[in-house]
């Protein structure tokens, strides 16, 4: 007992608080940046297996209360570090968007939409499994005439958002 309130109302009422919290952080955890020394997104779920461990350990076992709330420390410990490291982390990784990225353009053939003339720029578009992209393309090399609409590009280099092209005849010539 701690102040005539027993040991596992305590844990209990932590418990609820935390979870309040994790909710509320599920929610409105995108709005705060958190970069101080103690990530609140870590320190929740400790908190909350630790006083869940705690609980079901006054409830189960017949323990000291100090060397329970160590065990429950340990054993939560354990479980933010797998949470951090196999959910936290790859989710902060994470592309925002399901988009094509730029370096991930280079390479492949796109159709143009607006003629690229040989001294200019034309737009051409990208077909993806996400969708298409339009951008402003340009030639890579100089060349000698200009392509036409429905002609086929292969991308080199992306710059500024800008798609260095070279004319594409497909690569399987029967």
């Amino acid at each position: 007992m701690i102040q005539g309130i027993p040991i596992e109302t305590i844990y209990l009422y932590v418990l609820i608080v935390c979870a309040v919290i994790a909710v509320l952080l599920v929610i409105f955890g995108d709005i705060f940046d958190f970069d101080g020394p103690i990530d609140p997104m870590l320190l929740i779920p400790w908190l909350a297996f630790t006083s869940l461990f705690g609980y079901l350990g006054e409830r189960l076992f017949e323990w000291d209360h100090l060397l329970l709330f160590l065990a429950s420390g340990v054993i939560a410990s354990i479980l933010v570090f797998f949470l951090n490291f196999y959910v936290l982390m790859p989710m902060k990784n994470a592309e925002a968007t399901i988009s094509i990225s730029e370096k991930d353009m280079e390479g492949n053939t796109a159709t143009v939409i607006t003629p690229i003339p040989v001294g200019g720029m034309g737009e051409i578009q990208l077909k993806s499994v996400t969708g298409s992209i339009s951008r402003p393309a340009a030639f890579y090399s100089a060349q000698d005439q200009p392509i036409e609409q429905g002609g086929q590009v292969l991308i080199i280099e992306i710059r500024e958002r800008v798609c260095y092209v070279v004319p594409y005849k497909g690569s399987l010539q029967l």
